[in-house]
Order: structure tokens, then sequence, then C-alpha cells
């Protein structure tokens, strides 16, 4: 069943904070980034940024099996990924971080329920992995 245009601002809302958490990352760290890391971080602003706007333009043509589960899961996961990325010191957890969500927008682009679940569930997993990692 294909998701209403408000389920999908509300996943493309995540994805825009996802954007925004990254992007006040890479400022707010610019001087302990490499240029390497800081283009690494941008890019996957941009990702998430554009993963964004397309699931607004896309809102009726993305189908999910269990649609309350998985718009459920979806926002959590965004959830726990941009309260991972305010706390993490090290910004190879955030770059995993951040690869793990672009792997989630991918799979909710793709419109495979099978690859939205496992895509939630590895993000969800990598980002309390990060956060569990982080120093002090």
């Amino acid at each position: 069943m294909p998701i209403s245009a408000d389920q999908a601002r509300e996943i493309a809302g995540g994805f825009l904070e996802m954007s925004h958490a990254l992007g006040s990352y890479r400022f707010c760290n610019w001087s302990r980034l490499t240029k390497s890391q800081r283009q690494g971080l941008e890019n996957a602003e941009w990702d998430m940024l554009n993963y964004s706007s397309s699931f607004v333009t896309a809102a009726a043509g993305i189908a999910l099996a269990d649609i309350e589960r998985d718009l459920s899961e979806i926002a959590t996961t965004t959830a726990e990924a941009k309260k991972a990325v305010a706390t993490i010191k090290e910004v190879k957890n955030v770059m995993k971080v951040a690869a793990a969500l672009i792997q989630l927008g991918g799979a909710i682009a793709s419109r495979n329920p099978a690859a939205i679940s496992r895509a939630a569930a590895n993000a969800a997993k990598t980002a309390k992995k990060a956060t569990d990692r982080r120093t002090p």
C-alpha cells in the first residue's frame, strides 16, 4: 500500500534532520577534521538532503509492506541516528552512521519492503554501536 503524502513528509523530515545533523557535526568539528573527512561528511549531508527531497516528490509511489511498523522503524532509526551524530566523537563512527542512513534511503527509494526492513535494522544497530563506542 502506498504511503500518504503526510507519511512521506515525515520520512523526508527525518532525512532532512540527519542532513542538518551531519552539517552541524562537520562545522562544529571543522578544525579537527581532515579535508577528506569534511568532504565525506558533506557528501553524506547532500545524500540525506537529496533523499529527503525525493521522498516528498515520490510520496504516492512508495509502498511499504507493514506500513505502521515500517514507518515507526524508519522514524525511530533516523531519530537514533541523529542523536548518535550529536554525541559521537570519532568521525569514522559518524561516517558509519551516515553510510547506514544512505543505505536506508536507497532501500526506501527502491520501494523494496525487505530491503527497507534490513536497512533500518542495520542503521539502528550501527547508530547504537557507534554511540556505545563514543569517548566520554
